[in-house]
């Protein structure tokens, strides 16, 4: 007779199954009650294995060991590849952030350059900050600080009389 005393149900087989804590209890089942088994079932278990959701030992009467992978080692390998996935874009991101951060301190250079600078270059000036600015627009993230130098860099281009009316035009 087939014993129930330890049966539990394994949700990586989907059934009903002997565990056991350890190899050795399992292969000394196997070894004691192997006979009684085939000649109750037909069949009787020949091997053990260690079945990773039930953190134990379950018995088969398959023979050969085929390498399949268990429902547990799919979700783990899924898991373990989506936080590479995670891993690559929390890098890329922070990529992203970095360059828009270099583009705004370049844009601060040159409003700084332009405030201090006399009114020769300043029309040069200012064209490379929208540009820089028109780059930092394009990259993404935060629009906090680039709302802040655009403001910025709007608000030094009127306070030169001159050059808010070119500018007005072609960047406005």
């Amino acid at each position: 007779m087939k014993p129930t005393k330890n049966r539990v149900y394994c949700k990586d087989s989907g059934r009903p199954k002997m565990l056991f804590e350890t190899e050795n209890k399992a292969n000394t089942f196997i070894k004691f009650n192997s006979q009684e088994i085939e000649t109750e079932c037909g069949y009787s278990p020949s091997r053990s294995y260690f079945c990773i959701f039930c953190n134990g030992w379950h018995v088969t009467s398959k023979t050969e060991h085929i390498n399949i992978k268990s429902k547990t080692e799919i979700v783990l390998e899924l898991r373990k590849q989506e936080k590479e996935k995670r891993a690559i874009e929390v890098a890329r991101n922070s990529e992203i952030r970095k360059t828009k951060k270099e583009a705004l301190n370049k844009i601060d250079e040159l409003i700084e350059t332009l405030e201090a600078d006399s009114e020769t270059n300043q029309i040069e000036i200012l064209k490379k900050a929208f540009d820089e600015l028109e780059i930092a627009k394009k990259i993404i993230g935060s629009k906090k600080r680039e709302k802040f130098v655009e403001d910025k860099l709007k608000g030094t281009s009127k306070n030169h009389f001159f050059l808010a009316s070119f500018f007005s035009a072609s960047f406005f």
